[in-house]
C-alpha cells in the first residue's frame, strides 16, 4: 500500500521523486512534452534493447568458432578449412562417433544445442518496436488516472513472495521498481510519456489543472443625474 505521506506532497514534490525513481531529468521531460525522446534517454534505453539481440549472436556463433579451432588443430589446417571439417562432422554424426567417440560426440552436440537454446532464449528478449522507437526517438502522451499496483507470487519452502510493481494507466501495464511504487501519489491524474511501439513508458508527471477565472463582474449601470 502507497504511504499515507504521499498525500501531503505537493506535485513538485511527487514529480521529483517520480523523476529520481524512473531515472529522467528535467531535460529529458521537457524534451518528451514535445514529443522528442532525449539523448539522456535514448542512452539510457539503447543498452537493455541491444544486450539481448548480443547476447543470442555470441552463443550462436561462439560454439561454432570454438569447435572449428578445435577441428582444425586436429587436422593441422588453417581456421576455414577448420570450419568445413566441423560442419562435415554435424552433417555426418557417424563419422564423428567413429572418429572421435561416443563421450566427445556428446559433449560435442550438447553443448552447441545448449548454446543454440540460449541464443534462441535471448533473441526471444529482444524487443524490435523499441528498437525502431529508438530510431525514431517519437514519444506520445497518454493523459489519465494512473493506478499502483503489487503482485505477488508465492514460492514453496517458505521462502519469500517475488514481488512485482507496475502502474495502470486504463489498458496500460508499465512494470516499475519498488522506489517508483513508493514515489507515485496513486489515483492521481498523469501524463504518462511512452514509445508508441514498444509502449516503454520513459517519463510522467501529474496532471496539473489550470484555474479558471471568475468572470469579471458587469459594471453597474451608471445614475441618472437629475437637472
Amino acid at each position: 500500500m502507497i504511504d499515507d505521506a504521499s498525500a501531503f506532497r505537493t506535485k513538485e514534490q511527487v514529480l521529483f521523486d517520480l523523476s529520481k525513481a524512473l531515472g529522467f531529468s528535467p531535460e529529458s521531460l521537457e524534451a518528451n512534452r514535445t514529443g522528442r525522446l532525449s539523448a539522456a534517454q535514448f542512452k539510457q534505453f539503447i543498452g537493455p534493447c541491444l544486450a539481448p539481440a548480443g547476447a543470442a549472436l555470441l552463443f550462436a556463433v561462439a560454439p561454432f568458432l570454438f569447435f572449428s579451432v578445435l577441428a582444425g588443430m586436429r587436422e593441422h589446417v588453417p581456421f576455414t578449412e577448420g570450419v568445413n571439417i566441423f560442419v562435415k562432422q554435424l552433417l555426418h554424426l557417424g563419422d564423428m562417433l567413429d572418429k572421435q567417440g561416443k563421450i566427445s560426440t556428446l559433449i560435442t552436440v550438447g553443448s552447441l544445442l545448449g548454446c543454440l537454446g540460449a541464443a534462441a532464449y535471448n533473441f526471444m528478449r529482444f524487443s524490435p518496436g523499441l528498437y525502431f522507437d529508438l530510431l525514431a526517438r517519437e514519444v506520445v502522451a497518454r493523459e489519465g488516472r494512473v493506478i499502483a499496483r503489487e503482485e505477488q507470487t508465492m514460492r514453496s519452502n517458505g521462502r519469500d513472495p517475488i514481488e512485482k510493481y507496475y502502474f495502470n494507466l486504463r489498458n496500460d501495464r508499465f512494470d516499475v521498481k519498488h522506489a517508483a511504487y513508493k514515489a507515485l501519489e496513486n489515483g492521481s491524474n498523469y501524463l504518462v510519456y511512452v514509445l508508441p511501439r514498444s509502449n516503454t513508458m520513459v517519463s510522467l508527471e501529474p496532471k496539473v489543472i489550470g484555474t479558471v477565472k471568475p468572470a469579471p463582474t458587469p459594471a453597474a449601470p451608471p445614475t441618472p443625474v437629475s437637472t
